[in-house]
């Protein structure tokens, strides 16, 4: 979504893209959002299309249609504690998040995620922040809620060296990926957008290889290499360009539905 289908302002052309829609559906041809977002803001995004596209969200974690849960992965219990043992004493500087189906838990003390963002609309960007609940201390988080999402925010600069030495500290059990913009988001292993979409797929009997996928941050890297036809936003970062066959527009020009536009209606 942030960086590939939405625009500077976090927002899109719903006209436009509603008479993608119509085309793609004339085709019989499903429309997919993989977002690393939750549902809340999806649902939010494309109020009056929700019944009409199928979601892979939160990393693939969660599918989502017609409005109900078809699958949802969480973390353990065994697995927040190993993040909250792995982030003792830093959990401020990491701005450690353990979210529910309701609320975002954080410790007191770490700055809010997001705040002041250009890219998300004001009023998504308050219903998201109204979520978050600050803890004296974050590892008392309610045990009787599951735990649907766990994720940090830092600094751009810092993100690939968080996630390295996350990753390597958890090979084979977690996984941090990023979304942009210092968002990282922590997975179970062999989770990711690929991964949902692939389950999408054996349901509706279609081939990877027939598959039109658009990404631009790291989080996208198994979904451009799992798809046939695989675009890299113009804006995206260079590992995901090396990663896709193919370049769109930014997403500041609205790349994806110009794409999708010249292959349904050959640029009429």
């Amino acid at each position: 979504m942030d960086g590939t289908f939405l625009d500077e302002r976090g927002s899109f052309d719903r006209a436009r893209f509603e008479r993608i829609l119509s085309g793609l559906e004339d085709r019989q041809i499903p429309f997919v959002v993989a977002s690393g977002n939750g549902m809340e803001r999806l649902l939010k995004l494309f109020e009056g299309f929700e019944d009409r596209i199928i979601f892979v969200a939160a990393n693939g974690a969660h599918l989502y249609e017609k409005g109900m849960t078809k699958v949802q992965k969480t973390l353990s219990l065994q697995a927040i504690d190993a993040i909250l043992n792995y982030y003792k004493g830093h959990l401020t500087d990491y701005c450690v998040m353990l979210g529910t189906e309701t609320s975002i838990y954080m410790q007191e003390g770490a700055v809010r995620p997001f705040d002041g963002h250009t890219s998300i609309e004001p009023q998504q960007l308050e219903a998201f922040l109204r979520r978050i609940s600050f803890l004296p201390d974050l590892t008392h988080y309610p045990k009787t809620r599951t735990v649907y999402k766990a994720g940090l925010w830092v600094k751009e600069e810092l993100v690939d060296d968080v996630v390295a030495r996350f990753n390597q500290q958890f090979l084979g059990e977690m996984e941090a990926v990023t979304s942009g913009y210092g968002s990282i988001d922590i997975l179970p292993a062999g989770i990711h957008k690929a991964w949902g979409l692939e389950q999408i797929l054996k349901e509706l009997a279609i081939r990877p290889e027939e598959v039109l996928a658009f990404g631009d941050s790291d989080n996208d890297l198994e979904l451009l290499s799992y798809a046939g036809y695989s675009y890299a936003m113009a804006n995206a970062h260079e590992r995901v360009k090396r990663a896709a066959k193919y370049q769109a527009p930014s997403h500041r020009e609205a790349g994806v539905m110009t794409v999708i536009e010249e292959l349904l209606f050959g640029n009429k």
